[in-house]
């Protein structure tokens, strides 16, 4: 850091406008700092995220010294419950639009990241703040280590910050997003095989239950699906040979490492309530130790199946387990890990 660092941070906001309101939602304390204009005509709002839970957890984390865990063992399981993860899930990632009284403003992103008194622009912002007379009540005496700043990027342009009616209402309404349910049932998919019953599955959490019917178990060999990509006419009317030479051979290069030719990959195509998408994984693959590798992209494919609808006459679904597998394979012990499943959360309204 230096001066010049410095300067150029707080030549970012050209204008504040200070609304310091509280609500507090599920033990969370939410406060609304308040609006800024930036120099690229951004117009931002800015809510703080205070959890004493996460605080709690970190004092816990810092005793059992959570990060290493000395002499147990790191499955692919624990890393996809997510039980190892700090980070409180942002209450506003999912804004579609925010009412300040009769001013609507929609959103088009947010970004949240952790405070820290060592961070240069986030002290810079709260310095502004401070001298636009914001007063942070409520969460004054809190540790601002423990504490998340959201940042709404409002839709268009602005010369200068709307005017609102400081006292009125404030709704946060929110858009439709995708929610992770843990499962964890064990399940033998028989490649091939009929299945003629349906399988029912319960929130490890919730209790609530749901269910699915699976259609079929294949193995689809990705090197063909992925060749017959690149031999499209459209990826070749779009790209010169030389480029999608290029591209093949740098997809091939990547891929490799993950599924080497003449292995496959699992798909299960499915029917289950409209809402609800499913993930599987191999239980040898979550009784695993991960691995992690920087010099790998991650990639992650699609399948489509080739009906419409299933055996139920209801919309077909695939779920690809990504790990590959020999072409003769017949009995997969896996697991139903998860389903997602789309909702919208209430909104969030400070009076």
């Amino acid at each position: 850091m230096n001066f010049q660092v410095l300067q150029h941070q707080l030549s970012q906001f050209k204008e504040i406008a200070v609304i310091s309101r509280n609500a507090e939602v599920d033990g969370l304390i939410l406060h609304v700092m308040g609006m800024v204009r930036r120099n690229d005509r951004t117009l931002q709002i800015l809510i703080l995220q205070y959890d004493e839970a996460y605080q709690e957890r970190l004092a816990v984390a810092e005793i059992t010294d959570l990060t290493d865990h000395p002499g147990e063992l790191i499955t692919n399981r624990i890393e996809q419950r997510g039980n190892r993860n700090l980070v409180p899930p942002p209450r506003f990632g999912n804004v579609e639009k925010v009412c300040l009284g009769k001013l609507e403003l929609m959103t088009k992103g947010s970004s949240s990241d952790k405070c820290s008194t060592e961070q240069w622009d986030k002290a810079a912002l709260f310095t502004q703040f401070f001298l636009s007379g914001w007063n942070p009540v409520g969460i004054d005496t809190q540790d601002i280590n423990a504490m998340f700043l959201t940042s709404l990027t409002c839709a268009g342009v602005y010369d200068t910050i709307p005017e609102f009616e400081t006292e009125a209402p404030i709704r946060f309404s929110m858009r439709q997003d995708r929610t992770r349910h843990l499962v964890e049932l064990p399940v033998t998919l028989t490649v091939g095989s009929e299945y003629p019953d349906k399988l029912y599955f319960t929130d490890k959490v919730s209790g609530e239950q749901h269910w699915v019917q699976i259609n079929r178990v294949t193995l689809c060999d990705m090197w063909a699906e992925m060749s017959q990509t690149f031999d499209n006419i459209r990826m070749k009317e779009q790209f010169s040979p030389e480029e999608l030479a290029q591209r093949k051979s740098k997809f091939e290069e990547r891929f490799s490492v993950m599924c080497p030719r003449g292995m496959c990959y699992s798909v299960i195509e499915y029917e289950c309530e409209e809402d609800i998408s499913l993930q599987f994984y191999s239980k040898q693959w979550l009784d695993a130790e991960p691995i992690h590798n920087n010099s790998v992209s991650i990639m992650g494919f699609f399948m489509k199946p080739d009906k419409p609808t299933g055996k139920l006459g209801l919309k077909l679904k695939a779920a690809i387990i990504q790990e590959p597998m020999a072409v003769n394979t017949v009995n997969i012990e896996a697991e139903l890990f998860q389903y997602n499943q789309i909702c919208k959360s209430d909104d969030i309204v400070i009076t």
